[in-house]
């Protein structure tokens, strides 16, 4: 269960605060950033598999005790690997792949998030945004939410990295 209350948004660099609030795809606001033709985001595949909800997801994501996930994590670059934009990782209840989801478990090297905000039955939860320690000691901003499709939900976390580009306008709803 989620007891710490995160700090407020104005504590963010506010380089970040668009990446941090944009209510559409941030896959498409960085094909916008790095100036690219669509389609250069690329997703260094770092996992994904079947596996048991942490506390956060169970809460979040509505599971009741037993329940298992599919989860993918990614790191989001355009071509150079080495500084990447983002780490994303995104869970699914297993009972939503069932439920039409199957879909997002087969994405490879694509980016998640334009097939996510082209799903219209989806609706957005308010995105939660935080500072936490990753990376080794480093404090990392990142953003939470859950996209839902009446009782499952696939929840989506993205970790804004060193290698962000800078801001350049709102991306594709």
């Amino acid at each position: 269960m989620i007891t710490k209350k995160p700090p407020p948004l104005r504590h963010a660099p506010r380089m970040l605060w668009p990446w941090l609030t944009l209510p559409a795809s941030l896959t498409a606001a960085l094909q916008r950033a790095y100036e690219k033709p669509h389609g250069m985001v690329q997703a260094l595949l770092l996992g994904s598999g079947r596996a048991n909800p942490t506390p956060t997801e169970r809460y979040l994501l509505r599971l009741h005790r037993g329940e298992q996930i599919f989860w993918r994590e990614v790191l989001l670059h355009c071509g150079d690997v080495m500084r990447p934009a983002l780490w994303a990782r995104t869970t699914i209840p297993l009972r939503g792949l069932r439920r039409g989801l199957l879909p997002l478990t087969r994405h490879g090297t694509r980016p998640i998030g334009n097939t996510l905000f082209r799903h219209r039955r989806l609706r957005r939860s308010p995105i939660q945004a935080e500072s936490q320690p990753r990376f080794g000691r480093r404090r990392c901003w990142q953003r939470r939410s859950v996209l839902r499709r009446g009782d499952t939900g696939v929840l989506v976390e993205e970790h804004f990295l060193p290698g962000l580009p800078r801001w350049a306008g709102r991306g594709r709803r």
